[in-house]
């Protein structure tokens, strides 16, 4: 556990305002750890320097991160500008990360294939390495060109959306013309996935059945990891069977293909009716490729860790842990020390999970704390908030619509199983994997995210009313609540 009092006396609190940005559910230090660390050096690297310390808060696998608000809103302003403007960089960097993404996904795939039940402590140190040096790099730029820094107050979301505004008239749809333009064109790992399932359910009636089950346990293979997230577990078989089954009585996905076909010719009509410049056409593909993007860079993170799991079970089992997920408290640059020397100790990776707090002003600068010290520099941060008599939540309209319901917290697909027809599904934010919840749900609101996050773009497709940002609705409303979302005026409230 680090000493805090210098710490603590350095941090002065009472001239900032500290907020919580965004939350991830079902987290660790050892998925985080790398962006915690580099985040100012990262930014800074893009030419802004803004944000001076990063705060993490982990608390029972939800990782909270936290800014001062000043800082970070000039970073976010900074960054959106630079993604709009500067081309050449914009491509340099994305480029970068997309072959970052590519090499850590085959690698960690053959990584997870070691027999690291026959290998020495040292060979796992040695296997491990590359990967863990990659999955920083993934980490750090994902934050910054598709994370946290554009998403955490839709910086970029709204400025591209009030230039492209500009090309429509007084009084048009927009809100519809802006859906269809944001959606992305290639297809998600997950779309991959349905369609072979749909494709095989093609044949079920045509291949024995024996051929069947063997195409199915690849695809499996293939694809279990998709819901994994950062924890797990996988998908089972089973599931993939259900899936099954349920495809061959709607096999609506094989025509994904061709609609993307229509949805870019629809596109590119719509632009060229309302005179797009090249200009307006560039941030168009750039709203697109953000949200590609960052769907395509959490599938990479998701399988890397789905990976990890058989290194991570092995190393708990050669140190008395029954619970192997204590060890992904650790941050990756602790690998090393902890498998060679059991540090920092299992007892102390406890307890960051249960509550911690990281502190980091530069990657030399880098303090962890632990219980008492931690609750009490939480404290200091003034950022508990008491919303049990708060009765309404407002946000940002992503799709026009009324409904009324029963409130469903659904954070990972766990959570899912909770969900029935018509619920009000509330989120920090959804994500692919959430998606069959999401089918069910009669509107959707967000805490995060803006007019070109994931929940913005699936409830257009699904003409669902959609509520973006509300920062706190999770918060504000509870599993069983009965509310009515306005999306039109951007309110959810109790009812």
């Amino acid at each position: 556990m680090a000493a805090g009092v210098g710490l603590l006396s350095r941090t002065n609190m009472k001239s900032n305002k500290f907020e919580i940005f965004d939350r991830f559910f079902g987290a660790h230090w050892f998925l985080t750890g790398y962006s915690c660390r580099y985040f100012s050096e990262l930014l800074q690297e893009g030419g802004d320097r803004s944000i001076k310390q990063f705060i993490g808060l982990m608390q029972k696998d939800v990782n909270s991160m936290i800014f001062d608000v000043e800082q970070f809103n000039a970073a976010g302003n900074y960054y959106a500008d630079k993604l709009i403007n500067d081309i050449q960089w914009r491509k340099r960097m994305y480029d970068r990360h997309h072959a970052d993404l590519k090499r850590y996904f085959v690698i960690s795939e053959s990584f997870r294939k070691l027999p690291f039940n026959t290998m020495t402590n040292r060979q796992i140190i040695t296997a491990a390495d590359p990967l863990i040096k990659l999955q920083e790099r993934v980490r750090v730029l994902g934050v910054m060109l598709n994370g946290l820094v554009l998403d955490g107050r839709n910086h970029l979301s709204n400025k591209l959306r009030n230039e492209v505004a500009k090309f429509f008239g007084h009084g048009q749809d927009f809100e519809t013309h802006w859906a269809l333009l944001t959606q992305p064109t290639r297809l998600s790992i997950r779309q991959k996935k349905e369609l072979a399932i749909s494709k095989l359910a093609e044949k079920v009636y045509t291949y024995p059945s024996n051929k069947i089950e063997i195409k199915l346990r690849k695809l499996y293979d293939q694809y279990c990891w998709l819901d994994y997230m950062y924890y797990g577990p996988a998908a089972t078989l089973e599931s993939f069977k259900a899936e099954l089954k349920d495809t061959q009585r709607n096999d609506k996905i094989l025509h994904l293909p061709v609609e993307i076909q229509m949805l870019r010719e629809k596109q590119r009509e719509l632009m060229s009716r309302h005179s797009f410049t090249p200009r307006a056409k560039n941030l168009v593909r750039l709203a697109q490729h953000v949200l590609w993007q960052k769907g395509w860079r959490k599938d990479a993170e998701y399988h890397g860790f789905y990976c990890y799991e058989p290194m991570f079970r092995e190393i708990a089992k050669r140190n008395g842990e029954t619970d192997w997920r204590n060890l992904l408290y650790m941050f990756p640059w602790e690998f090393k020390s902890f498998v060679l020397s059991r540090k920092p100790s299992l007892g102390e990776l406890k307890q960051r999970r249960a509550f911690s707090i990281l502190v980091v002003r530069g990657p030399t600068d880098v303090k962890i704390f632990t219980g008492p010290k931690a609750k009490s520099l939480y404290k200091r941060f003034k950022l508990s908030q008491d919303f049990s008599k708060l009765k309404e939540a407002r946000g940002q309209c992503a799709f026009p619509g009324k409904a009324k319901g029963t409130v469903r917290i659904v954070q990972t697909p766990a959570d899912m199983k909770k969900m029935r027809q018509g619920d009000i599904l509330l989120s920090q934010a959804t994500s692919p994997d959430l998606l069959p919840a999401m089918k069910k749900a009669g509107a959707i609101v967000t805490n995060t995210g803006g007019l070109i996050c994931h929940a913005a773009i699936t409830a257009r497709e699904l003409k669902l009313p959609c509520i973006v940002g509300t920062v706190s609705a999770t918060l504000v409303f509870k599993d069983g609540d009965l509310v009515e979302v306005d999306a039109n005026k951007g309110i959810v409230k109790k009812i």
